[in-house]
């Protein structure tokens, strides 16, 4: 008698994206540059904003650093 085969069930992880939303142009264009030591750098590649930050954390994350951006740009904004 043969055995019945096993289901493998693939596990999708989702990856965090490396290029996110200007607000100011609308376009998927915005790299985040880290330093990890002295700064963060966010810049638009199709409009040409830019952003310093000092690091306040050890070992920051890209999604922490494009949050931290859109909460000072929408506050001047605003």
């Amino acid at each position: 008698m043969g055995r019945r085969k096993r289901k493998n069930i693939k596990i999708i992880r989702r990856k965090l994206p490396k290029v996110f939303g200007c607000p100011d142009c609308g376009m998927f264009s915005i790299r985040v540059l880290i330093n990890k030591e002295i700064e963060s750098k966010i810049v638009c590649g199709s409009c040409g904003l830019t952003w310093k930050k000092e690091n306040t954390t050890k070992n920051p994350e890209v999604i922490d650093i494009y949050n931290k951006f859109i909460d000072e740009f929408v506050l001047a904004r605003g």
